[in-house]
């Protein structure tokens, strides 16, 4: 399986994996396994996907694993719409959002946990393979995803501090439960926000990114007060705010933003960066991941992008690259501890190809990638 270009694709390839449009009942708009066609094609290109996985014969036997499968997809899209309607509706009536209303989003965090668990905790496949109509529900889904690996290995190598100011190693599952839940809550106050200022595909105004930097505050507004765990509402206020105490709503710094918040930052613009939205086009992992490199220290908590750079792949299985040589390949496999020295399938002439280690032949590297990750590890 490989990740090619929608307007790329040949009659007949076969579809690798589910391509979804945010419809709150988690129906894809195309299934894995349809066989493309020009009348396909041009639905995809209108949907706004702008990347599909295909099976071909370049690509037989690299298998891409998703962190999250296409049934817990639709599961999460369903609890998380669901989620979205009632606080709308609690919105438009004047009262809050209470704990209770939305205890499917529980299982959700559950089944997502358990996938990271089963994957080894790293993220071979983000592509969610979504339209920019699906970018609400969808990024919730991947934000949540990437955070709950991020946090994972954040809280095990990190432990966590109490209110008393001593770390902890323990109770990590609990505390990745709660997470999970601020992090598929994040954006809830996005309802809040106008439509016209939400999808402008423009330059937001002055007055117009005013509004977009309340949507923070509106979002633990929602929340029924102490019904809702401080850490989850943290999550949902503070996950634009930056390192160095250039984000918003309050210009919080260091360890003035909790370290929840910290790994809901890096996951956010991670995932807005690698989406298709509907002002900006998905760019490929490894410009997330360069972006999240290149911030770090100054947008974001070190030690959030070490565990960051330590599970999230610049270059996923399926993914297409050019090497410094001028050589093209897919990428077959990433080896944990190593995630920007894959294994690389080259495409010769003829249909031959061979596959070559780059973390065995550290000569070879893909071209426009300089970076060396994970970075050294930031002292606990």
């Amino acid at each position: 399986m490989r990740l090619i270009s929608t307007t790329r694709a040949q009659d007949g390839v076969e579809l690798g994996r589910d391509v979804m449009i945010g419809r709150p009942d988690g129906v894809p708009l195309l299934r894995a396994g349809v066989r493309l066609t020009n009348r396909y094609r041009d639905l995809l290109v209108k949907a706004g996907v702008s990347a599909i996985y295909v099976e071909d014969e370049l690509s037989e036997g690299i298998l891409v694993e998703p962190v999250v499968d296409d049934m817990t997809r639709a599961i999460a899209t369903r609890a998380v719409s669901s989620a979205f309607k009632t606080a709308r509706d609690a919105m438009s009536s004047g009262k809050r959002l209470a704990p209770d209303t939305v205890e499917a989003l529980e299982d959700v965090v559950r089944r997502i946990l358990e996938q990271i668990e089963g994957s080894g905790g790293v993220a071979l496949a983000l592509a969610d393979l979504s339209s920019a109509d699906g970018y609400t529900f969808q990024h919730s889904i991947d934000v949540t995803a990437v955070g709950l690996m991020i946090g994972h290995r954040y809280f095990t190598s990190q432990g966590w501090t109490d209110f008393r100011g001593e770390r902890h190693y323990d109770q990590v599952e609990e505390r990745l439960s709660t997470l999970g839940l601020g992090l598929l809550l994040h954006d809830i106050g996005k309802l809040a926000i106008p439509l016209g200022i939400l999808n402008k595909p423009g330059k937001l105004t002055p007055e117009e990114w005013t509004i977009m930097k309340s949507h923070p505050r509106a979002g633990v507004d929602m929340l029924d007060g102490s019904q809702w765990s401080p850490l989850i509402k943290s999550v949902v206020l503070r996950h634009h705010e930056r390192w160095n105490g250039s984000g918003y709503p309050d210009a919080k710094a260091g360890a003035e933003i909790h370290p929840m918040a910290r790994i809901a930052a890096v996951a956010d613009v991670y995932d807005a960066i690698t989406s298709e939205r509907l002002y900006a086009p998905a760019r490929p992992a490894a410009d997330g991941v360069r972006a999240i490199i290149e911030g770090n220290g100054t947008l974001f908590d070190p030690e959030v992008v070490d565990a960051f750079c330590r599970v999230v792949a610049p270059f996923p299985a399926g993914t297409s690259v050019e090497l410094q040589d001028g050589r093209k390949g897919i990428v077959v496999s990433v080896p944990d501890g190593a995630l920007d020295r894959p294994v690389v399938r080259i495409l010769e002439g003829e249909g031959a190809r061979t596959e070559i280690s780059l973390l065995h032949d550290p000569g070879i590297r893909i071209s426009g990638w300089d970076h060396v990750s994970p970075p050294s590890p930031v002292a606990a």
